[in-house]
């Protein structure tokens, strides 16, 4: 029986010009784009996951675009036509868009089933996992929490939408582990190790336009695309390319496999259970539209950025807008708008957001997730002055956060051992430092409020060049430079002395206290060049 279909049913969630949550189907949000502000849910994950499913089917639906005059064709028109291709390809896989399904449900496969069984077709267990098993923020059978308290073994029920949308985040976000033996139809299938899935390994990101339409027209770059690379619900021999993969795995034969992949078997039994085992498993590459990447050298392979735990996005954002920079690989998003903007296309001045999303991990444990953005101004995805002075502006901050730990780290040695750098004065136990070091860092506050300066950093610094000469205006000239390194010296001393306040007023602390700088000048900084970067 074939029930809520993806296309028509409501399930989507997206944001309205007016900031209200609303919800739709795949149609509706297509022909919607252009008067929704965005697509965004609760879990990151989903919200990666979705913009991804959206951009496979546009990609399918127009065959392309393969080149800029095609792309320009398309933007033009402002918005997604019913009638121009997507009304006809959502017709043609209307069936293979039924969260339940007996020949074709939603990115599952049909006839998967993990149970052993007797004579007579009675199961000896029941080997479904509750649905739980495909949400990220859920515990595990294991007991791991990330975000919500309840026991893995649960099995709570779950609306229609709330299923296609984990199962969607699913297919780009599972983990690690050993996947269940099991049978597809009458072909057995034997325990075998799973893969991450794409889009653990780094983050996601795109630009984010005015409304939806231009968010998805952003990411929508032209390229030349295989007639083999097809999303899961077109390709008829995915699941026994998948088993394949299980002894050997296969190359993404393009993005939209990448962008709608069937990296697990799942089969939704009901609204509490599915089975659930291996899928495609693929080899590691660097070349994922959505993602940025990084080398040491040319003799170095390229590894996707990552989400790591004490350390925020923007902290690294001139290596993700790195755009005609040596060793450095941004989303194919940034270098398209880069050329849109030199060729005229977009106004020079002409505002996005990066949207930057994902999952860190620690083996094959989910540590947390986020979802971040930052204003980007078209001239600094096109220019690599800016990029490198942008770069250069951060390693000042990074270099007095060093000596915040640094002065920490003294402070708290001091207050243990008064006499510590005295000829003959006892010295403190190294842990004992360090523990106490660790209580009153003042670096994550320092780095919290950054964040706000940094963004204001990102709109601001293409001011700072003359395009006249083609050169930095002078010095005294800099506002946004200057600006910033004001804000990195004026937040490092008001978090160190907040820090180093809380040892308390006893005679001790004050003498630790009154042995440590807590101004911060120009010479804590890294010096920066003045004359214009050129362009590799």
């Amino acid at each position: 029986m074939a029930e809520f279909n993806l296309i028509d049913e409501p399930w989507i969630p997206c944001i309205d010009p007016h900031g209200q949550l609303v919800e739709y189907g795949i149609r509706d949000t297509l022909l919607k784009a252009h008067e929704l502000r965005e697509i965004c849910d609760d879990s990151p994950l989903v919200t990666a996951a979705l913009h991804r499913l959206l951009l496979a089917m546009l990609y399918r639906a127009h065959d392309g675009p393969s080149d800029t005059a095609m792309w320009l064709a398309l933007y033009e028109r402002g918005r997604f036509e019913q009638h121009h291709r997507i009304g006809d390809y959502l017709k043609k896989w209307r069936t293979r868009f039924y969260l339940f399904d007996d020949r074709h449900p939603f990115m599952q496969v049909a006839g998967l089933d993990l149970n052993d069984y007797k004579k007579g077709g009675t199961a000896k267990k029941d080997k479904s996992d509750g649905l739980m098993r495909l949400a990220k923020e859920a515990p595990d059978k294991g007991g791991r929490v990330l975000f919500d308290h309840r026991m893995g073994t649960e099995r709570p029920e779950y609306e229609s939408k709330q299923i296609a949308k984990m199962i969607l985040s699913t297919q780009s976000y599972a983990g690690t582990g050993v996947a269940s033996a099991g049978r597809v139809g009458d072909q057995v299938i034997e325990p075998t190790a799973c893969r991450f899935a794409p889009c653990v390994d780094g983050f996601v990101l795109w630009l984010q336009g005015d409304n939806l339409f231009q968010t998805l027209m952003l990411s929508l770059v032209p390229q030349k695309l295989s007639p083999k690379d097809l999303p899961a619900w077109e390709d008829s021999n995915i699941v026994s390319s998948a088993i394949r993969s299980w002894n050997c795995a296969l190359s993404f034969t393009g993005p939209m496999q990448r962008y709608a992949p069937l990296s697990r078997f799942i089969r939704v039994v009901d609204h509490r259970s599915v089975f659930f085992t291996n899928g495609l498993k693929t080899t590691a590459d660097s070349d994922d539209p959505m993602k940025a990447y990084y080398r040491e050298s040319d003799a170095r392979p390229y590894e996707a950025k990552k989400l790591l735990e004490h350390k925020a996005a923007w902290r690294d954002a001139h290596t993700l807008f790195a755009v005609g920079m040596a060793n450095h690989k941004p989303p194919m998003s940034f270098d398209f708008a880069a050329r849109l903007k030199s060729d005229g296309v977009i106004h020079p001045g002409a505002e996005f957001k990066a949207t930057v999303l994902g999952l860190a991990t620690r083996i094959d444990k989910g540590l947390f997730w986020r979802h971040e953005r930052m204003p980007v101004p078209a001239a600094l995805l096109a220019d690599v002055n800016l990029i490198e002075r942008l770069g250069g502006l951060l390693r000042d901050a990074e270099q007095v956060a060093s000596d915040l730990n640094f002065r920490t780290r003294r402070t708290a040695k001091l207050y243990l051992a008064p006499h510590a750098e005295e000829p003959g004065g006892r010295k403190p136990d190294d842990k004992e430092v360090a523990n106490l070091a660790s209580k009153i860092d003042p670096r994550p506050a320092y780095w919290a409020r950054l964040e706000k300066h940094f963004l204001a950093l990102l709109e601001n610094i293409p001011t700072d060049w003359d395009t006249a000469s083609n050169d930095w205006k002078p010095d005294d000239q800099q506002a946004a430079t200057n600006a910033w390194r004001e804000y990195v010296k004026g937040e490092a001393r008001r978090a160190l002395e907040e820090s180093i306040r809380s040892l308390g007023t006893t005679a001790r602390a004050i003498q630790a206290v009154a042995r440590v700088r807590t101004e911060f000048n120009n010479g804590d900084l890294m010096p920066q060049p003045q004359k214009a970067a050129k362009a590799r």
